[in-house]
């Protein structure tokens, strides 16, 4: 496989070769049809101009490597340098089951607060993808002129309802300041949870999913940590992955091993439930760690 660096170079050098073009530029005549046992070869009035085999492989090789390209642009968006804070730890991580997925997550340390998301765009692959990255710019951009998480939601809603795109998202926003006070606000995704001493429970309240209601309201639940208080929050991908007997996961089992294990160690407990089945699904998992305030310790 080509390496990274060297994909924009062979993507030109492919579209250089002499009369080749992509099938996507080449003209159809109007009353063309496509066959569906061969992709390549059209009914209806010819083609301006023959496909031959060797452009046809062409076409194959530019379209791997361009999702190889899509793909280390999605790596490197979501490569992000989490925020490190006296009073807080933020630790996360996503497996997309296709080369590229639909799952990110994003944290932006202000002066006051720290803030973070985890989303989830509906469908998956290349499609997905493009939907989540935009999401991410937009709620990155709401956090860092420290927008209210109600005002980024509504954002967010807005954007994908005057878009006749076909998607929308769960997402859950957060805000944790150096006293313990932990504002999050739920648009319809699993229920992060709350892991304090010996006990598990999940962060109730939660409002539509962004992207499906135009006028949806958004409100913002509030809830105080402790010193040693560890918030987690994951994607469906985690709690719906099947087993082969087609049993899932489920919120039982992950509460339980977010209580007695890291972040790593659930990633591994849920590939080991999967066994041998394909993913369906993207994983992903943030986890805050509340160490406590100056004032605290």
């Amino acid at each position: 496989m080509t390496s990274h660096p060297q994909i924009p170079t062979t993507l030109q050098s492919l579209k250089r070769e002499p009369s080749w073009t992509s099938l996507s530029e080449r003209q159809l005549s109007i009353g063309d049809t496509v066959s569906s046992a061969n992709p390549y070869r059209f009914h209806g009035r010819k083609l301006f101009r023959s496909v031959t085999p060797d452009e046809a492989n062409l076409d194959v090789r530019l379209a791997a490597e361009e999702l190889v390209l899509a793909s280390h642009i999605q790596s490197e968006l979501m490569s992000i340098r989490l925020p490190s804070v006296s009073y807080a730890r933020l630790t996360g991580k996503t497996i997309p089951c296709r080369a590229i997925g639909g799952d990110f997550f994003d944290a932006v340390a202000l002066t006051d607060a720290t803030c973070a998301v985890v989303a989830d765009v509906s469908g998956k692959g290349i499609p997905a993808a493009i939907v989540a990255a935009m999401l991410q710019g937009i709620i990155h951009a709401g956090i860092s002129a420290y927008q209210p998480l109600a005002m980024i939601a509504t954002t967010v809603n807005e954007f994908l309802c005057s878009r006749t795109i076909g998607k929308f998202a769960t997402m859950v926003l957060l805000k944790i300041w150096e006293s313990g006070r932990l504002e999050y606000l739920n648009c319809g995704h699993v229920p992060p949870l709350l892991v304090n001493g010996a006990s598990v429970r999940q962060l109730g309240g939660g409002s539509a999913v962004v992207g499906l209601i135009p006028e949806a309201q958004y409100r913002a639940e509030v809830c105080e940590l402790m010193p040693g208080d560890r918030v987690l929050i994951f994607t469906d991908g985690i709690t719906e992955a099947e087993n082969p007997q087609g049993e899932q996961f489920g919120d039982s089992a992950l509460e339980c091993w977010s209580h007695l294990y890291s972040m790593e160690s659930v990633f591994e407990h849920v590939s080991k439930f999967q066994g041998s089945v394909e993913r369906s699904d993207d994983w992903t998992l943030l986890e805050l760690f509340y160490r406590g305030g100056e004032g605290l310790r």
